[in-house]
């Protein structure tokens, strides 16, 4: 019984149809000898006994060879039905395996040729699995660290067409979502970059440019453009290059892009090379205004004490306006260096309006301008003191300085919602609309001759929106051409 388990199912049927051939034959041949005897041993009678016994014998024959088809067909669909059974089960799984359901197992019945191939066939899914799980961690490790790099990263085929592109490059080109499988120029739509992809398919070398992407907001990204490499194995079309199919094809298997965002950069390059020439003119003029003065009173200006009282008051006021330069520069190159700490604490605003407007009172008296404080029963404000006092006295002095002759100026300390709001506001001749986004630029004048005239430095403004944002505040300007001035700071409320 265990031999005939282990045969195959070709052995197994051969022993089948031998069994049932050896069971029906037996009784026929029975049949036909014992028909066949008898008509021997009655050789004596007529012809007609003996064609009836040939007769008997060969109706014997023809019956029994009928009952061996019918049961040999019975036994052969029988042995089909349960042969074919389990070759259905495997189908069904191997159908369902090659539509991605691979939690399934093939039942493991029978034994020889089916229960080797269901083995087969689970260790084929197992593996299967492994593979596309270890496939799945790649591509998601893979998608995780394109989605994570800040650098854009573009990934042609051979048909410079678009076949990867990460989330950084699409925040920095306009990229849409029906950009996979087009060209770069179709996607992109940068004659620069067209170029430099084509120079990199003919090139061995990395090819560089810097192009500027973007309409509303555009950005300067830097390119590096190389060759994908091939596979180990292969050539430069794709194909085995030791088969006998290698035609030494140009075809290239594709082409990457890596886009490095240097807005910032150039922003801060073109801030630096401005802040140096800002800086240079800015202390040429009291330098030279100081030179000149000395180089005046040299040549006998000191003798007449008119004239040396007037070239002493230029030397002192460009002194003043350089010495306020230095200690603008200073502060202002602590306070982007965060070496600028400040003690915020809740603290009275009254006070220091108080402070600042009776430090400016001459200055204000000078030009005839009137200062309006209005600060009563104020709640405590979150700020520094001294970083408090500092943005007044340059709001006030602003205000004192540009608004004319004869102007009023108003300080207007409100309390709203968890904010103190300190609003400086003039009457002057305003600020044109052009002028407002720019206003807190370092060196950056309205009218640049008038605020030289007045010894200001161009830092102030600078300075104070960096102060109010270290305490946690903002700034804002509104301004209307013959309607004068507003600054309104907001900072937040004691708890």
């Amino acid at each position: 019984m265990r031999a005939l388990r282990r045969l195959g199912i070709g052995a197994k049927l051969v022993v089948a149809t031998v069994f049932v051939l050896l069971v029906a034959g037996v009784p026929v041949e029975r049949l036909a000898a014992r028909d066949m005897e008898a008509a021997l041993l009655a050789e004596h009678s007529p012809r007609a006994a003996v064609d009836a016994a040939l007769w008997r014998s060969r109706r014997a024959m023809l019956i029994g060879m009928g009952a061996v088809i019918v049961v040999a067909i019975s036994v052969g669909a029988a042995t089909t039905f349960f042969i074919t059974r389990p070759i259905r089960r495997l189908t069904r799984f191997a159908l369902a395996m090659s539509e991605g359901d691979l939690a399934t197992r093939a039942p493991l019945r029978g034994s020889g040729e089916l229960r080797q191939l269901a083995r087969a066939l689970n260790h084929l899914t197992s593996e299967l699995s492994r593979s596309i799980a270890d496939v799945r961690t790649e591509r998601d490790l893979l998608a995780g660290i394109l989605d994570g790099m800040s650098e854009g990263v573009l990934v042609l085929d051979h048909d410079g067409r678009i076949v990867l592109a990460n989330r950084a490059l699409r925040a920095m080109a306009p990229l849409g979502d029906d950009a996979l499988g087009r060209s770069v120029i179709e996607a992109i739509r940068n004659a620069r970059l067209t170029e430099a992809i084509q120079l990199a398919g003919k090139r061995d070398e990395p090819v560089d440019v810097e192009v500027e992407l973007g309409r509303t907001l555009p950005r300067r990204l830097l390119v590096r453009v190389s060759r994908r490499k091939s596979p180990a194995g292969l050539g430069r079309d794709g194909r085995d290059a030791r088969g006998p199919d290698h035609e030494g094809a140009s075809a290239e298997p594709g082409l990457i892009a890596v886009f490095h965002d240097v807005t910032d950069l150039r922003r801060l390059e073109t801030i630096r090379t401005d802040f140096v020439a800002n800086v240079s003119h800015e202390l040429r003029t009291p330098v030279t205004a100081i030179s000149t003065a000395a180089e005046t009173l040299q040549l006998g200006a000191l003798q007449d004490p008119d004239e040396a009282a007037e070239f002493v008051d230029v030397i002192d006021r460009h002194a003043k306006r350089l010495r306020h330069l230095v200690d603008d520069l200073l502060d202002l190159s602590k306070i982007e260096a965060k070496n600028f700490r400040l003690a915020l604490a809740e603290l009275d605003i009254a006070p220091a309006i108080d402070h600042v407007t009776h430090l400016l009172g001459e200055a204000a008296r000078r030009r005839r301008v009137t200062v309006t404080v209005d600060a009563a029963a104020l709640p405590r404000a979150r700020c520094d003191r001294r970083a408090l006092e500092q943005v007044l006295m340059n709001l006030l002095d602003n205000a004192i300085k540009y608004a004319g002759e004869g102007a009023h100026v108003t300080v207007k300390a409100r309390s709203l919602d968890q904010q103190v709001t300190i609003a400086v506001a003039d009457d002057g001749p305003g600020i044109p609309p052009h002028h407002l986004g720019r206003i807190f630029e370092r060196f950056y004048r309205v009218d640049a001759g008038r605020s030289r005239d007045l010894g200001g430095t161009g830092l102030g403004l600078a300075i104070v929106k960096h102060l109010v944002e270290l305490m946690n505040g903002s700034i804002e300007v509104e301004s209307a051409i013959g309607r004068g001035t507003q600054f309104t700071v907001r900072l937040s409320r004691a708890a």
